[in-house]
């Protein structure tokens, strides 16, 4: 199975794809930013560019690492707008995983950044939701 994560960090959207068949493998990695929030063709230019990534990895579920939309750690302006974008423009099922799974997750890989870490164990535990 084809598993992308994705997790949003500020103004970047940040995405690791998996491949789980007996073992995980990465097959991407890297992120998109969207440089202007109020500005139509910035927008415009993250969801051509974010489909350009959906088309070519061609992932078979995505799973974005929730953001809450109020209280003390609430997501910015940013970050809800490229979740819609990555919904709205995905081309199969999303789930979205709660941060306590993300930080509860032992799945590591020594081939990401630190930063790229969050975004793969959301790509293996959306994986394992979509086999239960």
């Amino acid at each position: 199975m084809r598993s992308l994560g994705i997790e949003l960090s500020g103004s970047e959207l940040i995405y690791v794809l998996v491949d789980i068949s007996d073992d995980v493998r990465i097959v991407a990695k890297n992120k998109l930013e969207l440089a202007h929030t109020r500005d139509r063709n910035a927008l415009v230019a993250f969801q051509t560019a974010l489909r350009a990534v959906y088309n070519e990895l061609a992932p078979e579920i995505i799973g974005i690492k929730e953001k809450p939309e109020k209280g003390k750690l609430s997501a910015g302006a940013s970050a809800l707008k490229m979740e819609g974008i990555a919904l709205a423009s995905s081309p199969c099922n999303v789930r979205f995983v709660s941060g306590t799974k993300v930080n509860k997750c032992k799945a590591q890989s020594d081939d990401l950044k630190k930063y790229q870490l969050p975004a793969y164990k959301v790509a293996v535990l959306s994986a394992e939701m979509a086999n239960d």
